[in-house]
Order: structure tokens, then C-alpha cells, then sequence
């Protein structure tokens, strides 16, 4: 995510940020107007903290590391991103949030489709009284 900022063209004011915030009910912070400030105006991608952390560095307004992974992390649970655990080691961020799968190949993360995957699942493997939710699906590529 280096200098993804520096070419991409502001879409989002201020006030619509704030607004999104208002929206999915996030109090509005400094750091938080900040960061979605970055986030909404980037192309759509998949990025970790420490990469929008790097971001931050251009700008003004001084932001911890962890101050980003709460935030992002608030972000999620409110549902204006997606978590994605792509390994052990590494979390990355999704800021589309409509259903959709992924393929990780040489740790570049794209966007599948959900209508280009078919999954099948017994309905007996779904214990009684409940129902799917989402299935979040990471397809991990390799050279032959």
C-alpha cells in the first residue's frame, strides 16, 4: 500500500465521512474521521494495519499502531469493512463488504465473485435450530 494516497483522487469529504461514520453509529473522533478519511478514498483492495499505519505518516495527525487496529477493528464490527484472517500471521482489511470470496496468491489478496464459487454443504453438517450466516472462503494459490 505505499503512496497508494499521493495518485488517488479525493472522492470523499469530510462531512461524508462523517456522515458514514454517524451511519454505523461510530462516535466521531479525530483519529477515526482520520483513518476512514484514508481508507474511503483509496481504491478497493485489501490492505493490513500496519500498511494504512504507513499511510498515516504522510499526514498530520500522528496515529498509534494501535490506535489503527482498534479502529479498523471497530470499523469491522460495525460492518463498514471486512476481517480477513488470511493466515496465522498476517490480518488483512477488505473495504468491499458485499458477499464475495477471495484467492491469495505470492500474498496478493483479489476478489472473487460469490457467483462464480459453488459450495455445497449437507444440511445435516448444520446442527438444529440454526442456519448459515456467511462462509468466508480463502482460496491460497501456489506456483506449479
Amino acid at each position: 500500500m505505499q503512496n497508494l494516497t499521493k495518485d488517488t483522487k479525493i472522492q470523499m469529504n469530510k462531512v461524508c465521512i462523517m456522515g458514514i461514520l454517524r451511519k454505523a453509529d461510530i462516535k466521531i473522533t479525530r483519529q477515526r474521521v482520520y483513518l476512514a478519511g484514508i481508507l474511503f478514498n483509496l481504491p478497493k483492495g485489501h490492505f493490513t494495519a500496519e500498511e494504512l499505519h504507513d499511510e498515516t505518516k504522510q499526514g498530520d495527525l500522528k496515529v498509534s499502531l494501535a490506535t489503527v487496529y482498534n479502529t479498523l477493528n471497530h470499523f469491522s464490527q460495525n460492518g463498514l469493512i471486512k476481517t480477513l484472517q488470511v493466515d496465522s500471521q498476517r490480518t488483512f482489511f477488505d473495504r468491499n463488504t458485499e458477499h464475495h470470496y477471495h484467492i491469495k496468491s505470492n500474498n496478493i489478496i483479489e476478489d472473487i465473485a460469490a457467483d462464480d464459487v459453488n459450495i455445497e454443504l449437507s444440511p445435516a453438517k448444520i446442527p438444529a435450530g440454526k442456519k448459515i450466516k456467511s462462509i468466508d472462503l480463502i482460496i491460497n494459490l501456489c506456483d506449479e
